[in-house]
């Protein structure tokens, strides 16, 4: 849009644009200043904006809106309507809210807010997928755990309606990566900004802004994973990694200078500075087998300077600072052994001690001659260089190596930030050991590296030192994110608690309500069942090891809920008590030796049949009538991943899937194979589900998800693959789940670690829908279109759970 054309451009000097004896002078009253010129722009642009947002806006308004809106101090829900959001372009919604915190605090900002959080994962998805995920994550931020409510007004477009969300993700993600994230480090140009580099196990590095955009075209060594990065004055980046190079990079020319170090064989285990007394500074440079060099960081040759001799083993290096003239110390670990060297001392190295667990980061502390430390094994201690003294030592984080650490300063006190195994970072004072704040939770995989940002301003993106403004802590995880933290408090932004990861979860059919549906929830802390016609817990009693899986049945009548433990026990309970009764234990169920990982129920021969699927190896039938086991097949090697039932003209099929990468098929009055195994290709196979097919003779088809990231449907009758297969393109497939939609157009759900549920006809193999949560999903479950009772009996109603927790929707797709 042109200014000529543009309703809203500025009035010129020396003219009127109404065509009257207004002038420039007199409008300058309303243009005060920067401010109020966008303030009254994003006014008039949010008032072209249709009020259906399956209305394509001008692409003026999709790409800027936000930014006026932000630049006039009005970003929030009217001046950036929902209609817009699907269509934005510009990607920078959530750096704009970040930037506005100050200004915009007291504004309404939920759609925005609820944008801002899927809007790192949503990629290139169609605008109907866009504005379906943006629905759920407005419904999970602004309305957990609230009753159904079946006169809330639909949004134009989305494909579903919320039901109920206990959903509590973190909204701290600057970027995602398509590939997985290993070396993280921070820098300042010449200009003075502040930008994060990145480097990616497939030999990528790439710039970001503090905000988390790309701050220009990525860099690439054509070598293997870029595992060390180390800035240096001038714009000049080196990078090493596993193909045992060594190259120089200047940033913002995005050009390779050299490559002083080559050792093809070998890889860089360390890469860092060092400046012994009286010395010049140099680097140095570790290889996997032990070999120790230093290059000059202005013209990066070979420096003959004394070093300390190594093993013949990868080592870590770090140089501890020893204060005013007197250089640096050099700590070296190589596997459970540290030792410190001082150039200054004859005799070399002036001790050495022994961890319990192999050594995996070192880091130089503010505090001269001190450096801290931490192990597979946990530890997390803090050394005095000279003496070896371990002058504090952190509390045990609760489970798992600690695998990366860096320095900070929180609140003018040095400090230590930890990142473990069990995907969460830790704060610790530098002096004491004692932890600062409390553990910062949401990436949902390890954190690999880790680097601080300095301070801003409220309200701008001005840099403070701290203490002055707070340093940043930044992450780069193995889940392929980047996310920023606030040290001692929770991630940066709505700061809610994260929630226990759910393990299982699954719809149990109409509940005490209205016909609507039950949930069946359980984490690490415990197991409830939520009625979504009041949204209110149905207490489950305790006393039971955590649940690992769950099926629902029907017998005589009377609705169960059957429930897996982590013993390896399966408990049968009652639901049949009334509202808001807690249900009552019938009986249990032992015979496997390890947890079940999968159940279902299913009626056969006026009988109401389980099979059950466990990590023992071994499929399970029970007689729920009787509550007796009825037989036992081993055929799978290791862990049985998923089990699920199929109908066919014979009568129902036990389908189960396993490790060894096959799926198998039974009968289910003898458990004996039927058929021969079905081979998927696919690895590990952790899903599957049965497909009917609409034809009169048609059998159903067995659908297999694999952690290849594919799903292949099979007939069963000829063991051989139905049609192309189907890739979800964001990780393996950790669930499955079908439904016919209310014409009756067969689906097939499916989602994995990248957090998205992917929708497909299964008649045509065509992919119907996107919807994206932004965090990892584990657990899906299916009620029927023509499921009995309930709010919309005439739509499927889906259930999705994960690491952020529940959320349960129906699905629309008419019109498709």
């Amino acid at each position: 849009m042109s200014d000529a054309d543009s309703p809203y451009r500025a009035p010129r000097p020396g003219r009127s644009d109404t065509g009257d004896s207004k002038t420039w002078a007199d409008d300058s009253k309303a243009w005060a200043d920067t401010k109020d010129a966008h303030r009254l722009i994003a006014e008039a642009l949010a008032r072209l904006v249709a009020a259906d947002p399956t209305i394509p806006p001008h692409p003026y308004l999709s790409r800027h809106l936000a930014h006026h809106a932000a630049r006039g101090e009005v970003l929030d829900d009217a001046h950036v309507p929902l209609a817009v959001l699907p269509w934005e372009s510009s990607a920078n919604v959530r750096t704009l809210l970040r930037q506005s915190d100050a200004v915009s605090a007291a504004r309404r900002q939920e759609w925005l807010e609820a944008w801002a959080r899927i809007e790192p994962f949503i990629g290139g998805a169609g605008p109907d997928s866009r504005l379906t995920s943006l629905h759920l994550a407005h419904h999970a931020a602004t309305r957990p755990r609230t009753p159904l409510d079946t006169s809330a007004a639909r949004v134009s477009g989305s494909r579903i309606t919320p039901l109920w969300s206990d959903w509590t993700a973190q909204d701290n993600v600057l970027a995602v990566s398509e590939t997985r994230l290993e070396s993280l480090t921070r820098t300042t140009t010449t200009d003075g900004r502040s930008l994060l580099v990145s480097g990616d196990n497939h030999g990528t590095i790439r710039m970001w802004e503090p905000h988390g955009v790309p701050a220009m075209a990525p860099l690439h060594t054509y070598g293997g994973a870029v595992q060390h990065l180390l800035p240096l004055p001038g714009d000049l980046l080196l990078s090493a990694g596993t193909d045992g190079s060594v190259r120089v990079w200047h940033l913002t020319r995005g050009q390779l200078l050299a490559e002083p170090v080559h050792r093809p064989g070998t890889w860089v285990s360390a890469l860092t500075l060092f400046a012994a007394k009286d010395a010049p500074e140099v680097v140095l440079v570790a290889h996997s087998d032990g070999r120790l060099g230093a290059l000059d960081p202005v013209t990066f040759r070979p420096v003959d300077t004394p070093l300390p001799s190594l093993d013949p083993a990868p080592a870590l290096l770090s140089g501890v600072g020893l204060g005013g003239a007197e250089g640096m110390a050099l700590a070296v670990a190589q596997g459970r052994r540290v030792r410190v060297w001082d150039p200054r001392r004859a005799d070399g190295y002036t001790y050495e001690h022994e961890h319990e667990g192999a050594v995996r980061a070192l880091v130089d502390l503010a505090a001269p001659g001190r450096y801290a430390l931490c192990d597979d094994s946990g530890y997390i201690g803090f050394r005095d260089a000279s003496t070896g003294r371990e002058t504090a030592v952190a509390p045990a984080p609760p489970a798992g190596p600690v695998v990366a650490l860096t320095a900070l300063t929180v609140a003018g006190r040095a400090a230590v930030a930890s990142g473990g195994s069990d995907h969460t970072l830790r704060v610790w004072d530098a002096r004491t050991g004692a932890a600062i704040g409390g553990p910062l939770e949401g990436h949902t995989a390890p954190p690999v590296a880790l680097t601080t940002l300095p301070g801003t301003s409220p309200g701008t993106s001005r840099e403070l030192p701290a203490p002055t403004g707070q340093e940043l802590l930044v992450s780069a995880g193995a889940d392929h994110t980047l996310r920023r933290w606030k040290p001692g408090g929770p991630g940066v932004g709505a700061g809610r608690a994260v929630r226990r990861p759910v393990t299982t979860a699954a719809l149990s059919g109409p509940g005490s309500t209205a016909g609507a549906p039950l949930i069946a929830v359980a984490d690490e802390s415990g197991t409830a069942l939520w009625d979504t016609g009041t949204g209110r817990p149905i207490a489950l009693p305790a006393g039971h090891a955590p649940v690992t899986a769950f099926a629902s049945a029907r017998v005589r009548g009377e609705p169960l809920l059957v429930t897996a433990h982590s013993d390896a026990g399966i408990q049968l309970w009652s639901l049949d008590r009334g509202a808001h009764a807690a249900p009552a234990r019938l009986a249990g169920l032992l015979g496997h030796s390890l947890p079940v990982r999968s159940m279902a129920a299913f009626p056969h021969d006026e009988r109401t049949l389980l099979v059950t699927g466990g990590a023992d190896g071994t499929v399970r039938l029970w007689d729920l009538d009787r509550v007796c086991a009825l037989a036992c097949r081993e055929d799978h090697l290791l862990s049985v991943r998923d089990v699920a039932v199929l109908d066919t003209a014979r009568g129902p099929r036990i389908v189960s899937a396993g490790t060894d990468g096959t799926v198998r098929l039974w009968d289910p009055v003898t458990l004996r194979p039927v058929g021969a195994p079905l081979h998927c290709e696919q690895r590990v196979v952790n899903a599957v589900a049965a497909v009917p097919v609409d034809e009169p003779d048609g059998a159903e088809l067995v659908a297999s998800g694999g952690e290849d990231g594919t799903i292949r449907l099979w007939d069963p009758g000829t063991g051989r693959p139905v049609g192309r297969r189907l890739d979800i393109g964001d990780g393996p497939v950790a669930a499955l789940a079908f439904f016919r939609t209310a014409t009756g157009r067969p689906c097939l759900a499916a989602t994995g670690p990248g957090g998205t549920i992917h929708l497909w006809d299964t008649d045509t193999g065509s992919h119907l829908l996107r919807i994206v949560t932004g965090s990892p999903l584990g657990a899906l479950d299916a009620l029927d279109a023509r499921q009995p009772g309930g709010p919309h009996p005439e739509h499927p109603v889906l259930l999705a759970a994960g690491v952020a927790g529940v959320c349960v929707f129906d699905i629309r797709m008419e019109g498709r």
